[in-house]
């Protein structure tokens, strides 16, 4: 049985389609790190509302950079500084005061240098680590040094907390964590 001329040019080109498409696929997954339509829209609504995930998305910002430069660029939501380390914090629509985001990106700094980086979300989708240059004793430092600060903020809210026994909370202020003030979301740290 012989294919008539016309239906053998149709089935060619949709095969030549379904190959553009599929290395489309490939190609995007390979540069971007992206295999699904649901990891793709998590990557493009986080690099549309965090401008600063788009480029460590592609590798504009490297482990090693300056964090006072980074700070001057791209003014985090949220900023945390304890002993040699600053944290930085991105939220999608910014820092919020009546909800807290579940969904971020996350700068360590170590000795004024960038040490990690990563994009979280509590569903787990797309999140990954741009790049990471901390030991394991670096890792024990940095999570000593997290929990002496967080511990010394908890400290002072329950000091300042009104004397009637009304809990006040534990999270920091903005001024305790030297953030600009934002209309939207507030977030937490990925588990190390």
């Amino acid at each position: 049985m012989r294919l008539k001329a016309e239906l053998k040019g149709a089935l060619l080109a949709l095969l030549g389609v379904a190959l553009v498409a599929v290395g489309a696929w490939i190609a995007s997954g390979i540069r971007l790190g992206l295999w699904t339509y649901h990891e793709y829209r998590r990557y493009l609504y986080i690099t549309d509302n965090i401008p600063v995930a788009y480029h460590l998305w592609h590798g504009h910002i490297k482990a090693g950079t300056d964090v006072e430069t980074l700070l001057a660029e791209w003014r985090p939501d949220r900023t945390a500084r304890f002993g040699r380390w600053v944290e930085m914090t991105w939220f999608p629509g910014g820092l919020r005061k009546d909800s807290f985001s579940l969904i971020g990106v996350t700068i360590l700094a170590e000795d004024g240098a960038l040490a990690e980086a990563a994009f979280w979300a509590d569903d787990g989708l797309a999140t990954r680590v741009f790049f990471n240059t901390m030991t394991p004793e670096a890792l024990t430092e940095y999570q000593a040094a997290h929990k002496a600060y967080v511990d010394d903020l908890v400290s002072r809210r329950k000091k300042e907390a009104p004397q009637d026994g009304a809990a006040n909370g534990s999270q920091p202020t903005r001024s305790e964590t030297n953030s600009k003030p934002s209309a939207a979301g507030s977030g937490h740290r990925p588990d190390r």
